[in-house]
């Protein structure tokens, strides 16, 4: 088992129309590694307008956001040479595991974390998502 790094500086951007999901979810990752940079959005429009700002390692994104899912999100991200080798970790409550093979079969997500999770669980999960996606 890979040990894992508490100190890269890495940017993230957590996707939740939840808001008090997006601050625990900060509020956790930000314990773990106080290095990291976490932006917030709270639908997909906000996220790809963030994310057209600067360069993320890693989108961490509940899966049904209203409006537009996250599936939305996440074909934009790969439609783009820039994003390609950023991990998109999906969070959702839904628990079925045809959805969850249909995520990662259809759509190239990385990661999948149920709602509820322990924060130590979804950082492990993106660090393997950003390294599996950059090796060098």
């Amino acid at each position: 088992m890979k040990k894992v790094n508490y100190t890269n500086k890495r940017r993230v951007l957590i996707v939740d129309d939840v808001e008090v999901h997006r601050v625990m979810m900060n509020t956790f990752l930000s314990k773990i590694n106080p290095f990291m940079t976490i932006d917030q959005a709270s639908s997909v429009p906000e996220a790809i307008a963030t994310l057209s700002d600067g360069h993320f390692d890693a989108v961490v994104s509940d899966w049904n956001l209203p409006g537009q899912g996250g599936e939305v999100l996440l074909k934009w991200m790969r439609a783009r040479a820039n994003f390609n080798r950023v991990p998109f970790i999906m969070v959702s409550s839904n628990t079925d595991n045809q959805d969850i093979i249909h995520a990662f079969m259809t759509f190239g997500v990385d990661a999948y974390v149920t709602k509820p999770f322990k924060a130590q669980d979804l950082y492990e999960k993106i660090t393997a998502a950003y390294d599996k996606r950059n090796p060098d």
